[in-house]
């Protein structure tokens, strides 16, 4: 079975302490991408001469830059999805790592499972202090449970573990560019109802903690993008389950003080 080629779909913004570090992880690959499309979110930094100097040293696959207005990781993401040339978008945050043997697994996923068209694998959880836990999102998927309910209650995909049919996102609607933060999980939950997943449960990556990043800053503006993004789909789950998670949402960012996000699975966590 032809898998079609993946295209590394990489949004950048202001990148230039990390993206060479997480372009790298795509270079020692051992199969390589049929693409890696960074698409720029008006970086105001050197991230552009250093990607120009990447797109020189790299000649195993090539490095398409795309240059945006700032509008947001959802659009960065979404100019790249449109430009991609491959069948498959493998989504990679630039400061987020891939072990050499990502790709050539999910390849080898692909072939095996060839009615999915989602497929999604363990991470690492690097803190900001350092140390790391296992992020295994198969471990909490349930098959015979419709997959939007589930993701209501917890967010089980990790962009940067994400590779996906291209079609599947055209067809089905891109980020929305409107959101912040959130908007991968609300992609995911309006995708739900034709994701055929498969998780590889096997770490094959680091999802990284940066100081100033959207996932650790911004407090007030992530609440409400994810307030608005549980509204939206509201109707996936009874109201009282609706009113449960979204008072545990404002406990957890107003009153109880946790290391992980909500957008994030709430088994990512030390000890889980």
């Amino acid at each position: 079975m032809s898998v079609g080629g993946i295209s590394v779909v990489c949004p950048t913004y202001n990148s230039s302490p990390f993206i060479g570090e997480t372009i790298a992880t795509v270079r020692a690959q051992t199969t390589l991408p049929l693409e890696v499309i960074i698409s720029d979110d008006g970086s105001t930094d050197d991230t552009l001469a250093i990607i120009e100097e990447l797109q020189r040293e790299i000649t195993a696959f090539p490095i398409r830059l795309i240059r945006n207005a700032h509008g947001g990781p959802g659009a960065a993401r979404n100019a790249g999805i449109r430009a991609a040339v491959g069948d498959w978008i493998a989504f990679l945050d630039s400061d987020d790592r891939w072990l050499p043997e990502k790709l050539a697994c999910i390849e080898a996923a692909i072939r095996r499972y060839p009615d999915a068209n989602f497929f999604c694998n363990s991470e690492y959880h690097r803190w900001l202090d350092g140390s790391e836990s296992l992020l295994d999102y198969g471990a909490v998927y349930m098959p015979n449970i419709p997959l939007q309910r589930q993701l209501f209650h917890e967010n089980l995909f990790s962009t940067s573990a994400i590779v996906c049919r291209r079609n599947l996102l055209l067809t089905h609607g891109l980020f929305d560019e409107r959101l912040r933060s959130s908007q991968d999980y609300e992609l995911w939950l309006r995708l739900a109802p034709v994701i055929r997943p498969v998780f590889v449960r096997v770490p094959l990556g680091w999802y990284v903690d940066r100081a100033g990043n959207v996932t650790s800053g911004a407090r007030w503006r992530r609440l409400w993008n994810l307030w608005c993004v549980l509204r939206r789909h509201r109707r996936a789950v009874n109201f009282p389950t609706f009113l449960g998670r979204t008072m545990g949402v404002g406990a957890n960012y107003l009153g109880v003080p946790m290391k992980y996000s909500p957008e994030r699975p709430i088994r990512d966590r030390r000890g889980a």
